[in-house]
């Protein structure tokens, strides 16, 4: 998959830091002018709806079982690769500084309308964020 960009404050990394490396799979999901996007406390920032691809699982595995927790949609449809990007974060586990999080994003469909869709909120705020 194609690297979009990586995203590292210049400051951020000293070499002695301990990394933790953990993949992604994320939905760029699109109704009209509308991204889906989740706000994460945490960070205070919005992401593509996603998350960690467990141990022994594929990439689009994780899309569609994070996808359907995250939002309660019936179905994930019509998924093709688009891109990944990397970025590294302050990690909060014992014996890590960072993490570096490789997120792999798929442009999909959620089968749903998205007003009837079942929102979860796992330590973030879901909802439709305009686009253009």
């Amino acid at each position: 998959m194609r690297l979009l960009r990586p995203a590292v404050k210049p400051d951020m990394l000293t070499g002695d830091d301990r990394l933790f490396i953990r993949t992604a799979a994320r939905g760029i999901v699109l109704q009209g002018e509308n991204i889906l996007l989740l706000y994460t406390a945490r960070y205070d920032d919005y992401s593509l709806p996603g998350g960690g691809i467990d141990d022994g699982e594929e990439a689009i595995q994780g899309l569609i079982r994070e996808l359907r927790e995250e939002t309660g949609a019936a179905d994930v449809t019509d998924i093709q690769p688009y891109g990944q990007y990397d970025e590294y974060r302050p990690w909060h586990k014992p014996g890590y500084d960072w993490v570096l999080m490789r997120s792999l994003c798929y442009r999909c469909e959620l089968v749903g309308n998205w007003e009837n869709l079942s929102w979860k909120a796992m330590n973030c705020r879901t909802g439709c964020i305009r686009y253009g």
